[in-house]
């Protein structure tokens, strides 16, 4: 039985709304890990320019009931790693109080990588060791994006 055009393109419709789900591409890859009480998820880094910075982001979840302190991240191919607000400003140790959420994002505050020895393309990662006063170290890979890409 061949369907009429304008009825064949109702059950396209109704095929694609149905399996559109299915078909379409998983999210932009990230990162997660957890150490100790909190939570770290969604980072990523973007590909880097040039070698003189680059940037990474991700959400730190604190889940306990006392507070604990990012005081440093470090990264094989970065001479130096920190923690800028949105106007280009160092923060210094960042505090995470109890149930609380920090979020590192593009256009706020974010982590800085400076004077990289590679520059880690689309698809690559980038491994990226946070230290806690409480909880201890964590490395995540960062998944690294094409700048831009949400």
């Amino acid at each position: 039985m061949k369907l009429r055009p304008s009825l064949s393109r109702g059950l396209r419709l109704v095929l694609l709304t149905a399996l559109g789900p299915a078909c379409r591409p998983a999210g932009l890859p990230t990162a997660s890990a957890t150490v100790g009480d909190l939570q770290l998820r969604n980072g990523f880094a973007y590909e880097p320019i040039t070698a003189a910075s680059g940037a990474a982001y991700v959400e730190i979840i604190n889940h306990g009931q006392v507070a604990d302190t990012l005081v440093d991240a470090e990264s094989p191919i970065a001479a130096m790693v920190m923690f800028h607000g949105a106007a280009m400003m160092s923060m210094g140790p960042v505090v995470i109080a109890p149930g609380a959420r920090v979020t590192f994002k593009p256009g706020a505050a974010h982590i800085m990588l400076t004077t990289l020895s590679k520059l880690p393309k689309a698809g690559d990662s980038l491994p990226l060791t946070f230290t806690f006063a409480k909880a201890g170290s964590v490395t995540l890979e960062l998944p690294v994006r094409k700048y831009g890409s949400e």
